[in-house]
Formats: C-alpha cells, structure tokens, sequence
C-alpha cells in the first residue's frame, strides 16, 4: 500500500486509488473538484484510516492539475508552425503564464522532493505510514490548494498579460506566511517579464509583445496598467 499512496501523492492512480476521470489529455480542462478516492471495493481499511487517505490524496490531485497546468502553459510546439500568427494561435500562448508556470514548477520540485524522503524514511525503518506522510506533507496541505484555486481561476478567466500580475499581487495578502512567500515567488517570475518588455521598449525602442500582453501595443490602448505591480515591488 506504500507504493500505491506514494503514486497517487505524484498523479499516479491505480486499483487501489482510483481517478474518476479517465482519458485525460492536454486539453482536458482543470477539474473543479478532487477525482481522486479510495476504491470502494477495498475492505480492509478501517473507516478512520480511509478518512484520513482521502484527505491525503487530495494532494495527488491538485500535484497532478498543477502539472497538467505548467506542462500546457510551457508548451512550446506552437514555435514548430511556420506562418502562424502568434496572436492568432488557437493555442492562444502567454509568456505571463510560462513564467507563471516555471514557479509552479519549482513549488512542485520541492512537493516531490518530501514524497522521496518520505519513502526513505519508511523503507529504512518501521513507522506509522499515514502519520509519517501526513506529518512530512502538512505544509503543502496549506499551499497546494490555494494553487490550485489559482490556477483554475486563471484558466476560467483566461487571465494573462498584467491582469495575471494584478491577480497575484491581490494573492499576495494573506495571513498564511508560507503561502504569501510562494505567491511572491510566482509573482517575481512574472514581474521578470514585464521588467524585460520595459527595458526592451524603453532602451531599445523594441516592442517584445508576440502575444498581445503588454501595456503598450501598436494603435490599440491596453486594459489594464502595471502600476500596482511596480508599486508592491517598491514596498
């Protein structure tokens, strides 16, 4: 059962932890709730103890979206197709949300990076298996759903371009600290974007804009304004 609770904490179902959706692929749209339970057909797991896998495999499923998300928002095969307007590419790409998603990344390196320990703890020596991985995951109980809102909020909205920056400088005020420090973190990686348009536009007189994101674009006035984002970088 080690094994089987490890895979489905990476995305992993199976026989015994089962995904209610199946046939995913990249375009299969982010669930807007938990598809991954127990198997009703197992009857050896005390009710108490089938409580408590449920609740940890919710971590299974916002790792698996929050993948799901990066790998699509990373997706350079547009790049491959000659002639294609990048404005006009159904695939609709965003360097807000390749940034946005190279955080994300980095967060989930870290997720993977406690399920290994956790496995060596467990294969070394006998220990509690539910309180062992419950303990070594508890922060990400706090900072794996809020991704996920984020995320299946952008994706419901469309958000990209500076209304992704406002969105995650709003995100930033919480009363969570580990939560606000991930939520900054995604927002420098964003904010890296934005300062290279600017210094391509102001320096150079270079519009860098393939996608239709900037504030400043040819003949068309932009909805929104990266003052706020420039002002949380200055307190």
């Amino acid at each position: 059962m080690l094994h089987e609770l490890l895979l489905a904490l990476l995305g992993y179902t199976g026989d015994l932890i089962i995904d209610r959706r199946h046939n995913l692929s990249a375009d299969t749209p982010i669930s807007d709730q938990c598809t991954f339970k127990l198997a009703p057909d197992i009857s050896f797991i005390d009710p108490s103890d089938r409580e408590l896998i449920e609740r940890i495999i919710t971590l299974g499923f916002y790792y698996r979206e929050l993948e799901r998300f990066s790998a699509k928002s990373r997706n350079l095969n547009w790049i491959r197709s000659e002639n294609v307007n990048p404005l006009e590419n159904k695939e609709n790409p965003s360097v807000y949300r390749r940034a946005l998603a190279n955080g994300i990344v980095e967060i989930l390196s870290i997720y993977t990076s406690s399920i290994l320990h956790i496995e060596q703890l467990l294969l070394a020596e006998t220990m509690p298996l539910l309180a062992t991985v419950t303990q070594g995951l508890n922060k990400f109980f706090t900072l794996l759903p809020p991704l996920y809102e984020l995320i299946l909020e952008i994706e419901r909205g469309d958000i990209r371009g500076g209304q992704l920056l406002n969105l995650l400088h709003k995100k930033c005020h919480c009363g969570v600290p580990e939560l606000q420090t991930c939520i900054q973190r995604l927002l420098w990686h964003g904010h890296q974007v934005m300062y290279n348009q600017l210094a391509s536009w102001m320096v150079y007189g270079i519009l860098e804009d393939r996608h239709g994101e900037f504030f400043i674009s040819r003949g068309t006035l932009m909805k929104w304004c990266p003052i706020t984002c420039i002002a949380s970088m200055a307190n």
